[in-house]
């Protein structure tokens, strides 16, 4: 999997260049995203808009990296998310414990505002 990050307004966008958050994938997302916690980003905006498909594993690695980013005071948000995705991020109810925005700038300007 293929990540790539910028900051913004000190919240770093992460873009991920695959079609599935699943246990193919999960282990290297979630060391990519510890090692930007651990260097000290604590606000995460995830740009979902190449994921079409999220298996439990992804739903554990995004609870996992939300509750260390809120240990160190930050936050793990989600942007751009499918209709296939967001129908799993409901079902599980995660959608009511992850800020959700439709378009990254908009997400960008409310964790920035925090």
């Amino acid at each position: 999997m293929q990540i790539e990050t910028t900051q913004k307004n000190g919240v770093i966008v992460v873009r991920m260049k695959a079609r599935e958050l699943a246990y193919s994938v999960c282990e290297e997302f979630q060391l990519a995203m510890e090692e930007l916690l651990a260097s000290g980003h604590s606000t995460l905006l995830i740009d979902f808009s190449t994921i079409e498909f999220m298996d439990s594993s992804g739903i554990g690695t995004l609870i996992s990296l939300r509750n260390k980013a809120h240990e160190k005071g930050g936050e793990v948000a989600l942007a751009r998310i499918a209709a296939s995705v967001q129908k799993v991020l409901r079902i599980t109810q995660l959608d009511k414990i992850f800020p959700v925005y439709d378009e990254l700038e908009h997400g960008v300007r409310e964790l920035a505002a925090r």
